[in-house]
């Protein structure tokens, strides 16, 4: 029937697809929209648009997402499938221009002007069209076995390269670009495009099939060839040269291990022999090996254990901690008396398990604890290998992993003996306190059985699966906080305390240690530079605020670096000048960091100096309380802790039990608030030695009676007045000497720990031991305070003053 040029027909827009006019092509309609208009055109007559989407995931797509040229197609078949789907088969008729697609109705409607095939032939020559489309079909089965050369031949050229596009593989976009083009020559050069780019996309297949062929063979050819060579050289009863696996059992056999070991190694070879070179198993069958070859089952270190040699390194590389010295030169000596005399008759003096106690150093940053383990080291000529564990919170970290799984390594226990490459190395278990556990394992309870001298001997990695002996290692732990160690694992650690340094030893330790090494590090060794002692005291006192020495040493090689650069840009600054004075330190460095609260001559009521132990060392902690109109309530800011917030109210309880004594009347709460604060209000504070303080502090603001400014005080409070002992005596009162406080008051109790205190300290402050509340109050006021009835009550008695 003749087709009019324009045509208004049900259309159906399809998705990943493009149909060319001849083209037979199936293709399944699912959309309600689209069945409706399919059924529609059977109705109407077969005939029906196709028209191909930009985009296949728009579901319901209109007129600017459907390309502009389409297809009008023939329904040839139509094949109903499970849940309303149905599969179409159409033959394309001819091109068409979309003029108006109408999808508002229950069906797909659309106006299109119908396309006429241009008939005048190409200028160009078919040949290399011809020759394309030959080499195509030569390398795609599928199109071959549905056209042939001869059939190109005798269609029309338009046709035939509609025909041609419809079986290449390409995009849909591609095979677009093809169907837009009205005239032969455009229509030719896409279709060329075309097929050389699959062309070269086959060649890339070609040459990537090749090469993966090739090594397949080659390895194929390795195995039959080593298969064969093994076959030849059993049946010769002689071999030119032993074989890998032949050196491997020699090398078993050489290392020492114990019979455990070696039999298992010895296993595990002969699985290896067994399997392809090539395969998994074999590669982690052989670095297991290279694991167990790879430890120091009996190479042993020279060990020194010359006590006076010791002392002299300890000395060379440490200036003071006389105590923490003292107790690891007798660690030592028992380690040389255990060598001498080993508790096992019989046994091995070189191999007799150290079965001491382990140290574990606590103390601030910075006070010098990772060095005082390498100097141990040192001094006993033993390898030195540290282990970090802070954030560790995987146990296979210590353990290692079990062979069955993937990337599978021994834990750093033993990758630590293989980097030392000795069975007695010193390992430093560094940060031991910073630890962690989650669904993963406890890495603390792990290393239990590493620390413990009852059970090391034998120590059971995942990885080895076979025991191995760390009773040889000297363990040493460090930490920056005690009580944060787990307590299974402190049961196994002897501690040794280190506090922070006095200013006298913080000048010696940079005058003997920080210059010497920082002028080094920055090659200026000759160049004369010279630090005057004031210009480190003031490093010291308005640069650093720390226990340690870390940051004094950052500070030194601030200038160090400064003056490297006078050194070489003189006309950028001032010329070099190798003295350091204390004038000088502000302009190298700028303004001071940290303004030491100096004492003043007097103090305002409810002001009173507390004393406070924190991580980095201690720290003068000032607690002011006020009155204010109120109905008793007792208000405390800065950002205390639950037991503080106690402290604070049984100080306030004290106070109101005493009330008559210290002059005020019982009901003083009645018509009055108090305010107690502690100043930096963003750092956390808790704990209960700050109980006489705070009472202190409300005393004084109740009654009027100021507080000694020179005076600072520590301990814990009880109901009855009673002072409690507390810990960090000595970097408290470290902090006290450094804020330039006279007078200290402290527990009876922690009489005992004075002499922990340096010499030049108990020199300068006037310490007091308190037992009771009434002798704090007596030291701390500036005068008693009268209860009610000795004389005439005054205003600050009848009634507590109102903070101004």
């Amino acid at each position: 029937m003749a087709v009019p040029k324009t045509l208004t027909l049900p259309a159906i827009p399809i998705r990943d697809m493009v149909l060319f006019p001849g083209a037979r092509v199936p293709f399944v309609v699912g959309r309600s929209a689209s069945v409706r208009t399919l059924e529609l055109a059977i109705k109407a007559g077969d005939h029906l648009l196709m028209l191909t989407q930009k985009d296949a995931k728009v579901e319901a797509p209109g007129q600017d997402d459907l390309y502009p040229i389409g297809t009008l197609a023939l329904v040839e078949s139509v094949l109903a499938l499970p849940k309303d789907y149905y599969k179409v088969g159409v033959k394309g008729i001819a091109r068409v221009s979309l003029r108006r697609y109408d999808d508002s109705g229950e069906i797909i409607q659309a106006e299109a002007y119908l396309l006429a095939e241009p008939t005048q032939p190409p200028t160009e020559s078919l040949q290399p069209f011809h020759q394309a489309v030959e080499a195509f079909l030569g390398r795609n089965s599928d199109a071959s076995r549905l056209l042939s050369m001869d059939q190109i031949r005798e269609l029309p050229l338009g046709k035939a390269i509609d025909t041609v596009a419809g079986l290449l593989p390409a995009e849909v976009k591609q095979k677009q670009e093809i169907l837009d083009q009205l005239e032969i020559g455009p229509r030719l050069e896409a279709m060329m495009r075309l097929l050389e780019l699959d062309a070269a996309r086959s060649e890339v297949d070609r040459t990537l099939d090749e090469k993966t062929r090739q090594r397949l063979d080659q390895d194929h050819k390795q195995y039959v060839l080593n298969e064969k060579m093994r076959v030849i050289q059993q049946e010769l009863g002689k071999k030119e040269e032993k074989d890998e696996f032949a050196r491997l059992k020699d090398q078993i056999e050489a290392a020492g291990m114990s019979a455990e070991a070696r039999a298992k190694a010895l296993e595990e070879l002969e699985r290896l022999e067994a399997m392809p070179p090539q395969s998994a198993e074999a590669t982690v069958s052989r670095t297991y090996l290279d694991w167990l070859l790879a430890l120091p089952w009996t190479t042993m270190a020279d060990e020194r254990l010359d006590l006076m040699e010791a002392e002299r390194v300890l000395d060379e590389d440490h200036s003071g901690l006389d105590k923490i010295k003292a107790r690891i030169l007798e660690h030592l000596a028992v380690m040389a008396r255990l060598r001498k005399n080993p508790s096992v008759p019989g046994e091995d003096e070189n191999r007799a398990p150290l079965r001491g106690p382990i140290l574990c150093l606590v103390g601030p940053p910075g006070v010098g604890k990772t060095s005082l383990a390498r100097s141990i080291a040192r001094a006993l000529n033993r390898p030195f290998v540290r282990l970090s564990l802070g954030g560790v919170r995987d146990e296979a970290e210590i353990r290692g992993h079990r062979r069955t799984y993937i990337g599978s390594m021994p834990g750093r226990i033993i990758s630590l003996m293989k980097k030392a490459k000795v069975r007695n190395p010193l390992i430093l278990l560094d940060e031991i306190d910073k630890m962690a556990s989650d669904f993963r394992g406890d890495p603390s309870s792990a290393l239990l059985e590493v620390l413990d001298p009852e059970q090391n001997a034998n120590f059971q990695d995942h990885y080895l699966d076979v025991g191995f002996d760390l009773s040889q290692v000297l363990f040493l732990a460090t930490a920056n906080i005690r009580h944060q160690i787990p307590e299974p694992l402190e049961d196994r650690l002897e501690v040794l305390e280190l506090s922070g340094y006095t200013t006298k030893e913080k000048l010696a330790i940079a005058e003997q240690h920080l210059l010497p090494r920082a002028l080094e590090g920055h090659g200026m060794k000759d160049l004369g530079v010279h630090f005057e002692p004031a210009a480190l005291e003031k490093l010291v006192q308005d640069y650093t605020r720390e226990a340690g020495v870390r940051q004094l040493e950052r500070e030194i090689a601030n200038i160090l670096r400064k003056l490297a650069r006078h050194t070489l840009q003189p006309e950028k600054g001032e010329a070099f000048d190798p003295v350091i004075t204390a004038e000088r330190v502000p302009k190298l460095l700028g303004p001071e960091k940290f303004l030491e609260t100096r004492a003043e001559d007097t103090a305002p009521p409810g002001l009173v100096n507390g004393l406070a132990w924190t991580p980095t060392g201690g720290d003068l902690l000032t607690i002011e309380a006020a009155v204010l109109p109120g109905k008793g309530v007792l208000k405390l800011t800065g950002k205390l802790g639950e037991v503080m917030q106690e402290s604070a109210n049984l100080a306030l309880s004290y106070v109101r039990a005493r009330a008559e004594r210290l002059g005020l009347r019982r009901d003083f709460l009645d018509s009055v608030d108090l305010h107690v604060h502690v100043p930096e209000g963003a750092i956390p504070k808790d704990g209960p030695s700050a109980g006489i303080t705070l009472a202190t502090a409300l005393i004084s603001v109740l009654t009027g009676i100021p507080a000694r400014a020179d005076l600072a005080m520590t301990g814990e409070l009880t109901l009855r007045g009673r002072v409690l002992p507390i810990g960090g005596l000595k970097e408290k009162l470290l902090a006290a000497h450094r804020q330039g406080r006279k007078a200290v008051l402290i527990p009876s109790e922690n009489a005992r720990h004075l002499e922990e205190i340096p010499a030049e300290v108990r020199e300068q402050l006037s310490i007091h031991l308190v037992s009771h509340m009434d002798e704090v109050i007596q030291l701390a006021l500036t005068r008693m305070p009268q209860p009610l009835g000795a004389e005439s009550a005054g205003p600050g008695r009848e009634t507590p003053a109102t903070a101004q």
